[in-house]
């Protein structure tokens, strides 16, 4: 992140910027940081060879054209990444070390971005941030999944190093006008903050054009939140256009419920802050192969890759995993036998069936009595639910494998499960049935990917509403749910006695989330987390979960961590 003109100490950054500059005579009117805070000494050197080979003032002005317009920062970011493939192309010949300290920081970007919090995700903008993945990627000689226009930017942002001032400036007008519609001429006069009414209609545009962004992740497993998708302003809460529901079909297929059990969960549940949203149950079967809509298409062919790279974890790691269900299993059958019901036989001695007692004078029959047999009841299912938004993005593959184990190892111990991933986008909450209650094997977990918005108090309320059938008839229910604690949605809560409503984010959504929690476990269904996220939010997974959580920080973690939070929860169950 280029900023202008910070007042913090900057020595070294000034120094970085002298030396590529070749001379130590001029104040620079940028500095380079991550969005962490930590200087970033390449994008500095950048700001020094932009004054080496082109104008410096020249850019400056240009940038200071817009500098009042709330896209500012926004603008900057892009054209940063367009100069710097032009001064890298101008420097190379006479400084072939620029290559690796280019890899480097392309390294860093990916390193960076794993350790930020979520208030530090906050301020990443998402079309920033995917034109920084596609530069940095291929560096790496990686391949970043973009959209077309996405597409088309990042070739516009590679700006040759044949150009010279003249160039960069007009290149740089080019694509503010192309991607954004914007005129530098027209920056001369005073730029308007968006009003109300415009937020309102912002905000209204943006959810319109809510696509699920579906992306690779490291698959490193870092725990903070690596994407956040960016809030624009608030606006009232409308509901879903056909439109919408549309694109939501096209995506995840047709819902599993019917119409009418759809509008009665909806009118149950979508109401006070849910106001204006739409609940979507999917299963296995997908979107037609011959979707038609473009954007839908690439997600389903994005969510196959996904899951062929979920399944190639896997493997690599089968020894691990296999030994994780031993364990796990073996934790859940010891802890389980007090709470398992031996199903009676008759038998010769034992408890005496007093409606069978006539049979022993009477027929010389002496299996009057009962003992407990060999075949064995349990009194419990669970419901695994896996948080799928676009946060958990670099931690798909750790999360797949893990809910694979979890329902592996219940499955083993004969205890029914449902594995379900939650989402939102387009004013809809989607559950997707990853594994239902009577399906045998748990491959289809493997289908997770990460791709959305996360609206946690209707997906807990939801969930608890679903029918569990017959496997799950006149059993305790457990809710297992794997999240980061950090609910946050595009669609508001709905509008009540103010004029605009709230985001649905940070600690109003976290409340919400709670309300959920208790409500369930005043209707009997016990809730636990499998918390992975970052310190920063274990005061909210305290808040929403209570003391029923464990926090998962390693692989080895798992067995001893789920395990314990099941004793946990059928202690609770025992007291009822």
């Amino acid at each position: 992140m280029i900023k202008k003109r910070v007042s913090d100490s900057a020595r070294r950054a000034r120094n970085i910027i002298w030396n590529a500059a070749g001379r130590y005579d001029f104040d620079p009117p940028f500095l380079a940081y991550f969005p962490n805070g930590a200087p970033d000494d390449y994008f500095d050197m950048v700001i020094g060879l932009t004054d080496k080979w082109l104008e410096l003032p020249r850019i400056w002005d240009f940038f200071a054209r817009y500098g009042r317009d709330h896209r500012a920062e926004e603008f900057d970011e892009f054209l940063w990444l367009g100069i710097e493939n032009c001064v890298f192309e101008k420097e190379l010949a006479e400084r072939p070390v620029l290559a690796r300290l280019r890899r480097e920081r392309a390294e860093r970007f990916y390193r960076m971005n794993q350790a930020l919090s979520r208030q530090q995700m906050e301020m990443q903008s998402m079309p920033v941030y995917t034109q920084h993945e596609a530069r940095w990627a291929e560096v790496l000689g990686r391949r970043a999944l973009l959209l077309p226009r996405e597409k088309r930017m990042a070739e516009a942002l590679r700006f040759p190093g044949t150009l010279d001032t003249d160039g960069v400036l007009a290149a740089m007008e080019a694509f503010l006008r192309e991607f954004f519609r914007y005129v530098p001429g027209d920056a001369d006069r005073e730029p308007e903050k968006p009003g109300a009414l415009a937020r309102l209609l912002l905000r209204h545009e943006h959810r319109r054009h809510d696509r699920l962004l579906v992306r690779a992740g490291t698959g490193e497993g870092d725990h903070p939140r690596a994407v956040h998708q960016r809030h624009w302003g608030m606006g009232r809460s409308v509901g879903p256009t056909e439109e919408d529901t549309a694109y939501v079909r096209a995506v995840f297929g047709p819902c599993l419920l019917t119409g009418k059990e759809l509008r009665a969960l909806e009118n149950e549940l979508c109401i006070g802050n849910d106001e204006g949203c739409r609940l979507w149950l999917a299963g296995r079967g997908g979107a037609a192969e011959d979707c038609a809509d473009r954007d839908a298409a690439e997600v389903r062919r994005s969510a196959a890759r996904q899951r062929e790279r979920n399944e190639a974890f896997l493997r690599e790691h089968a020894a691990q995993a296999q030994g994780s269900v031993r364990r796990l299993s073996t934790r859940i059958d010891t802890i389980l036998s007090s709470y398992l019901r031996r199903m009676p036989e008759p038998a010769r001695a034992g408890r005496v069936r007093p409606e069978a007692a006539y049979r022993l004078p009477v027929l010389n029959d002496a299996r009057v009595f009962l003992r407990g047999g060999e075949e064995v009841e349990s009194e419990l299912c669970v419901d695994l639910l896996l948080d799928a938004s676009q946060s958990r993005m670099n931690v798909q593959e750790i999360l797949s494998t893990e809910a694979y184990i979890i329902a592996k190892s219940l499955e083993k111990v004969r205890i029914p499960v449902r594995v379900c991933a939650f989402r939102s986008l387009r004013c809809h909450t989607v559950l997707e049935v990853l594994k239902d209650w009577k399906e045998k094997g748990c491959e289809g977990v493997l289908r997770y990917f990460a791709g959305g918005w996360n609206r946690d108090a209707l997906a807990l309320e939801a969930i608890g509403r679903l029918d569990g059938g017959a496997a799950a008839r006149d059993k305790k229910r457990i809710l297992l749910v794997l999240t980061d604690a950090s609910p946050n949605d595009s669609t508001p809560f709905a509008a009540s006695d103010t004029l605009l409503p709230q985001e649905y984010e940070g600690a109003a959504a976290v409340k919400a989330a709670e309300d959920a929690v208790r409500g369930l476990r005043a209707e009997g269904l016990r809730v636990g987390a499998v918390f992975h996220g970052s310190t920063a939010h274990l005061e909210s997974v305290h808040q929403i979960y209570g003391h029923a959580y464990v926090r998962i920080q390693k692989a080895a973690q798992l067995a001893q961590g789920v395990s314990d939070l099941l004793l946990m929860l059928l202690r609770e169950t025992r007291t009822d």
